[in-house]
């Protein structure tokens, strides 16, 4: 495939992503790449893994392939490091690369007959809003309801996200290979909370319970979405298309988890 419109989310207050972005668009020029957000054809993320998670709605709204060019720390989504985008980028657009899908999670709430849709790579939190109380969310899986939480908070992660908050949460780790919801309890009141797994076609329901008298907030990705008040509840599925992303030859997705975590060999 020949990208022809290139699109670039960068980290605003990085300096490092912003040279970074002035060194590409001058790559890009040189060899005739229009810059543009317009349905572009590649989606380039120069920042770390909150970088990557605002530029995969971009790429996926394009129906455009995602390279991650990692100036964070971690860089679980990135692909490429900081001192190899150049070499990498000329391997990317010679064709030498792979595509790699990602499930994407779909989530609606209505509140006050208005629908809010939102768009997640890694996860939805339906959280507590007061930093006093706790939250009873009821968790339902289609039509049959898993139970009753007084927590922190509910997560349904995608397998991409079981690396991020549902991880520190006690959640498992899962191939992004596999497809599958992952639904944590965070520090729930009870002496069993353990994560579930669910299949990926399964609609996973989280309603904020009469009791919580100060209602819940909605994160996806790390965004603050609304505040659910108590008796609502939020829809989370499969979104039917999936993230694309860009995978050159190197480590994979077992090896990139051990360098990460610092797992001995």
């Amino acid at each position: 495939m020949r990208f022809e419109r290139v699109a670039i989310v960068a980290h605003a207050s990085k300096s490092l992503a912003r040279e970074a972005e002035t060194t590409l668009k001058e790559w890009l020029a040189e060899r005739g790449i229009e810059l543009s957000g317009e349905q572009p054809d590649l989606v380039i993320s120069l920042g770390g893994d909150g970088t990557m998670l605002r530029a995969a709605k971009v790429a996926h709204a394009a129906d455009a392939p995602l390279l991650g060019v990692n100036l964070g720390r971690v860089g679980y989504l990135t692909e490429i490091e900081m001192s190899q985008e150049m070499e990498s980028l000329e391997k990317v657009f010679a064709g030498d690369y792979a595509i790699e899908e990602r499930m994407m999670l779909d989530c609606r709430v209505e509140i006050a007959s208005e629908i809010h849709p939102f768009l997640g790579l890694n996860e939805v939190l339906l959280e507590r809003s007061s930093r006093h109380r706790l939250v009873n969310l009821e968790v339902w899986v289609g039509e049959e309801q898993l139970g009753s939480f007084s927590a922190d908070g509910v997560i349904v992660a995608t397998p991409t996200g079981s690396t991020a908050y549902a991880l520190s949460a006690g959640g498992p780790i899962v191939s992004p290979r596999a497809e599958c919801l992952v639904v944590v309890p965070v520090s729930a009141h009870m002496i069993l909370s353990r994560p579930f797994v669910f299949a990926a076609d399964e609609t996973v329901t989280l309603k904020v319970g009469s009791g919580s008298s100060q209602g819940a907030t909605l994160v996806v990705d790390g965004a603050a979405g609304v505040e659910v008040p108590s008796g609502n509840a939020v829809d989370v599925g499969r979104n039917p298309r999936p993230l694309r992303l860009v995978k050159l030859a190197g480590p994979g997705f077992i090896e990139r988890l051990r360098m990460k975590l610092g797992l001995p060999g």
